[in-house]
């Protein structure tokens, strides 16, 4: 199967912070439409023109322009469609599921959920590698690479497990062993594992320290393909990559592979391509909206990074039922990067405070005394916000504008 990029991602890296979950009341589902929403007020955005003359006396970061622009977001095209290649995709779904539940040997199959995860399709088996990790304890008899992944993929998904599994590995004086220096495979699955290390875990910072000694002396004597999968762990480690950018990256390593398995490669393609058939239609109406907004004509002093925030989000959850997420969290950052540009580059000490102090009113009388400038942010803040709400209500029937108004606020 043919693997359909239309163009190159940056690459870039997510860090997660979970905001706490907010508890809402519910009502019934016929009634909580007309009686929630009546709390949302409906602002529309102000059309204004700027004082040439003001605009002239500011600061201006210099920001270079965006190279995503309509054109090119609007060109994107596949061939791929979840309508289209739903049948191939749920039968090659239920012979992975099979596989995965059939694979007794430890070893095995430990390999076979790694390649599922960093191929990008461990999403649609998460319930039955939940179910054969639980009766997965630590094994005494085996080797470093079996022990490390183990404990990685445990860790990764949340199961308890000590850093003692790896004691067998030192000598009496507390040091790796010596023979281990030369395993390479083994090494840099110690590596791997030790970037889940907790506080106070000192063996993992120990691990650490002595694959990278290692594999950095191993480097000159490996052949070309192993050097290069060196080369980029020691650069970012696993635990620190964008998922779907190592899943791009990872197909072509694992195609290479002689032990791989082709029902999971072609599911592997197939869904990478779907996914990014829902990825591109996202950008468009997210360009849309972006254009209509008008930030990049009226706040030129601002940053268009369109496409780097909707990077950030898919970093974050990538999973293509997850859309509506993806597309706020793009939006929001959208809005308070032109904001956070206001408060860094352009606002003067007076007119900030003005901002400040609106915000936390969170009504339309407190924009009168504003530039408007300030408007512009201000509006949009107030219209995203409820927007979210209206949606949230409309999909699970709750009231979450008050905890949007807390959090922003």
């Amino acid at each position: 199967m043919e693997l359909r990029i239309p163009y190159s991602f940056p690459s870039c890296l997510a860090t997660l912070n979970h905001q706490r979950n907010a508890t809402a009341l519910t009502r019934k589902h016929t009634k909580r439409g007309k009686q929630c929403l009546s709390v949302l007020p409906s602002f529309v955005i102000v059309s204004a023109k700027f004082d040439e003359t003001q605009v002239n006396q500011r600061r201006s970061a210099n920001y270079h322009p965006s190279i995503w622009d309509q054109k090119l977001i609007e060109s994107f095209t596949t061939p791929y469609s979840y309508e289209i290649h739903a049948t191939r995709l749920e039968g090659l779904k239920q012979d992975v599921k099979t596989l995965l539940t059939s694979t007794k040997d430890k070893s095995v199959l430990l390999r076979l959920i790694d390649s599922m995860q960093r191929l990008g399709v461990s999403y649609h088996f998460e319930q039955e590698i939940e179910e054969v990790l639980k009766f997965q304890r630590p094994d005494v008899t085996s080797d470093l690479y079996t022990a490390a992944l183990h404990f990685r993929i445990l860790r990764e998904r949340g199961f308890p497990v000590s850093s003692d599994v790896f004691d067998r590995f030192r000598s009496r004086d507390g040091r790796f062993i010596d023979s281990l220096s030369r395993d390479v495979e083994g090494l840099l699955s110690l590596y791997e594992a030790s970037h889940l290390r907790m506080h106070g875990e000192n063996i993992l910072e120990e691990a650490r320290d002595f694959s990278i000694k290692n594999l950095n002396l191993l480097m000159e004597k490996l052949d070309s393909n192993s050097a290069k999968k060196v080369k980029q762990s020691l650069e970012i480690p696993l635990f620190w990559r964008m998922p779907r950018v190592e899943a791009r990256n990872f197909i072509d390593v694992y195609q290479k592979d002689n032990t791989k398995n082709l029902t999971l490669l072609e599911l592997a393609k197939l869904d990478y391509n779907l996914v990014q058939s829902v990825y591109q239609q996202e950008l468009k109406e997210l360009e849309r909206w972006w254009r209509d907004l008008g930030f990049k004509d009226k706040l030129t002093f601002s940053r268009d990074r369109l496409m780097e925030n909707y990077m950030w989000a898919v970093g974050i959850i990538f999973e293509p039922q997850f859309s509506k997420c993806r597309i706020g969290l793009t939006k929001f950052v959208c809005i308070l990067t032109a904001i956070d540009d206001m408060y860094d580059v352009y606002g003067l000490l007076d007119e900030l405070e003005c901002f400040t102090d609106a915000v936390k009113r969170w009504e339309m009388k407190a924009m009168e005394d504003l530039p408007i400038y300030m408007k512009i942010c201000y509006v949009a803040i107030l219209n995203f916000a409820n927007e979210m709400a209206g949606d949230v209500i409309k999909d699970h029937g709750l009231n979450i504008l008050t905890y949007l108004i807390e959090e922003v606020s």
